[in-house]
């Protein structure tokens, strides 16, 4: 992506309002309005204007095209997202921006997702992926200065219905997980029910965690390492600062992500260990 500008009068009001000369992955209700306010903007006019930002998360070794995304929802919160692909293997093991913010929000129990805002096109795996979100036929998608509804993207879909699923991707069950095996069971995954959850540590302290979030299309399912790695980057944290990698896994599972994540370790040399827990 050809470079641009700092927007300084945007990372002025951001480092006033986060308090953090740190480019936040993520705004409150309260950080929006503020911002919004000091910038004379709405709210999907500071989203797009924050892409660049979102865009600089990216980790793209082989493809050098750097993408950023932003969800935001009902309650006006602001999630960052952006791609990030593997330095070893192919192509295919990557994660789009648009798979990236998503689950920023869902990790932290955003409320229902309204717009979803990117500097580019979706590209038709990532479409396949939105269209699993519960509210899919609601969602507005913005890019390039232009405004879709979410299903003028993806005429005649095949989503969750098609499956007889009544409960889309919404928000994840993490109200009251406190243990490894909570946060694998908070998967989405209604067509395997496979409960997968990944975790990076220095020493004890959590630096970051993902779970399995499944497609009816099964193509688009988003892999926990990936999520994980992206999730890592939005917190600025550098591979130097984990020291281990936990893969929590159900022990009857149809599949695993053991060996993706054994290969990541291998790699990285960072060792992993892997759990596999009863249904409890």
């Amino acid at each position: 992506m050809p470079e641009t500008q700092p927007d300084q009068p945007l990372l002025n009001a951001l480092k006033t309002v986060v308090n953090s000369e740190l480019i936040p992955s993520s705004l409150t209700t309260a950080q929006t309005t503020e911002i919004c306010q000091q910038l004379h903007c709405s709210l999907i006019e500071l989203a797009e204007r924050m892409l660049p930002l979102a865009a600089s998360f990216s980790f793209a070794p082989k493809s050098n095209f750097h993408v950023g995304a932003i969800a935001l929802d009902k309650q006006q919160q602001l999630f960052m997202g952006a791609n990030y692909e593997l330095e070893y293997g192919p192509l295919t093991g990557s994660l789009h921006a648009e798979q990236s913010a998503i689950f920023n929000a869902l990790s932290h129990q955003a409320d229902e997702l309204t717009d979803l805002v990117i500097n580019a096109a979706p590209c038709g795996y990532c479409r396949q992926f939105i269209n699993e979100l519960a509210n899919a036929a609601s969602l507005k998608v913005h890019f390039n200065q232009q405004n879709f509804a979410f299903p003028e993207l993806l005429p005649q879909s095949f989503g969750p219905n098609d499956l007889g699923i009544k409960a889309p991707l919404a928000r994840l069950d993490l109200a009251t997980a406190k243990q490894a095996p909570d946060f694998a069971k908070a998967s989405y995954s209604p067509y395997t029910q496979t409960q997968s959850a990944m975790f990076a540590y220095h020493g004890d302290k959590l630096l970051a965690w993902s779970c399995y979030l499944e497609n009816v299309a099964f193509n688009p399912s988003l892999s926990p390492l990936l999520t994980l790695l992206s999730q890592l980057t939005l917190n600025h944290l550098s591979l130097d600062k984990v020291e281990r990698f936990e893969l929590w896994e159900h022990i009857d599972n149809p599949f695993s992500f053991r060996q993706e994540l054994e290969n990541f370790a291998e790699h990285s040399r960072k060792p992993m260990v892997h759990h596999s827990y009863p249904l409890t």
